[in-house]
């Protein structure tokens, strides 16, 4: 089985570039090498979708679920449909998000962790630190479903009709989610607008 393991903060998302469709096809063929390019490509990505859905909380099942969605890739795979409505990466997320969504339903919400990084600040690190806290914690506090919408949207840039898919809702449900979100973050980042 491959291995995926991450830092345990995440990366700034990029964009992430689309798996050839060579690859693709000798990963539907079960070619380990083929694999491992795949889950390269988009485990940071992964990492960083499943680490903002939770929020801060029950960091320990992070990496859990980042293994768990590319077992569950690689076994439905053979499936794909590279010319269905969903890129590669759309899917993976779908995958992704599902997982994460589910495991917060099962568990009571943990307190957020805090984490105090120590060394010589400037007024302007401390200044981006104290808005980086406040929008995590900000984020932290919208309910699942709506800090699911505002993550794909904000963090990993989806169009709506994505997000739809992901979270197996109708578009005007994403875009009432969206706003409502937005919404909530605006009224509890005042202070900081």
């Amino acid at each position: 089985m491959l291995a995926v393991s991450l830092a345990s903060t995440p990366r700034p998302t990029r964009r992430v570039e689309p798996l050839d469709e060579l690859t693709l096809r000798r990963a539907q063929r079960g070619e380990e090498a083929a694999w491992r390019a795949l889950v390269g490509r988009y485990q940071a990505a992964v990492h960083a979708l499943v680490w903002r859905l939770f929020a801060g909380r029950a960091r320990h099942r992070v990496e859990d679920l980042v293994q768990d969605t590319f077992v569950r890739v690689l076994r439905a795979l053979p499936e794909f449909d590279p010319a269905g409505p969903a890129t590669l990466l759309t899917w993976i997320y779908t995958i992704a998000t599902r997982l994460a969504l589910n495991e917060l339903r099962r568990h009571e919400p943990v307190a957020l962790e805090q984490e105090v990084a120590g060394g010589p600040r400037t007024d302007a690190m401390l200044e981006r630190q104290r808005l980086g806290a406040a929008i995590a914690n900000a984020v932290a506090a919208l309910p699942d479903a709506q800090r699911a919408v505002i993550v794909l949207r904000e963090y990993h840039e989806l169009d709506y009709a994505e997000i739809a898919r992901i979270v197996d809702a109708d578009l005007n449900t994403v875009k009432s989610r969206l706003a409502r979100a937005r919404t909530t973050l605006r009224e509890r980042l005042g202070g900081f607008v």
